[in-house]
């Protein structure tokens, strides 16, 4: 037995081939044998339009896509060079360790405020006649002497002052390696 989905098709189509057939018939220029006798009616023309609609199953969000107002800036440069991993040594008996040598440039710690550049080795009897601010660089020219545990460098600042200044007594160091 035909199911109603089945019959429903078998019909569609002897429908569209019995206008087809009525169509070709009207075309045909020669007139039926039946006109001659009695007046034909009009064959009746079925159209039939189907429409086809993907429809999504869900709608797909559209967002707009941000513009970047400005130039982002260029990434910080990774300092390469590290003063703490500069060996330490101990060049005087009896006093603290360095990290520094004749010859080279050293900074001035950016924690503690200004070295004092003085006249003479004794850095707690000595007069301060200059400042080297944090940051700056000093060259090392000679040393190191121990003066009551303090390590003492003779140093010539940037602007061509030459004075002594210390490193460092063990526990704090004012003085750093700088990069060549």
């Amino acid at each position: 037995m035909l199911s109603s989905k089945m019959r429903n098709a078998q019909t569609a189509i002897w429908a569209a081939m019995v206008i087809l057939l009525a169509g070709l018939s009207a075309c045909n220029g020669a007139a039926p044998a039946a006109a001659t006798q009695e007046p034909a009616t009009p064959p009746v023309i079925l159209i039939t339009q189907v429409i086809t609609q993907i429809v999504p199953p869900t709608p797909v969000p559209v967002t707009d896509t941000p513009q970047p107002t400005a130039t982002p800036e260029p990434p910080t440069q990774t300092p390469t060079f590290d003063p703490l991993a500069a060996p330490i040594y101990y060049p005087l008996p009896d006093c603290v360790a360095s990290r520094l040598h004749i010859g080279d440039k050293a900074m001035v710690s950016l924690v503690g405020g200004p070295n004092g550049i003085r006249y003479g080795r004794d850095i707690h009897e000595s007069t301060v006649f200059a400042y080297a601010q944090p940051g700056s660089l000093l060259e090392i020219i000679n040393g190191p002497w121990c003066s009551r545990g303090w390590l003492v460098w003779l140093v010539r600042t940037a602007d061509g002052q030459v004075g002594y200044t210390p490193e460092g007594d063990g526990n704090t160091y004012f003085l750093f390696p700088a990069p060549r």
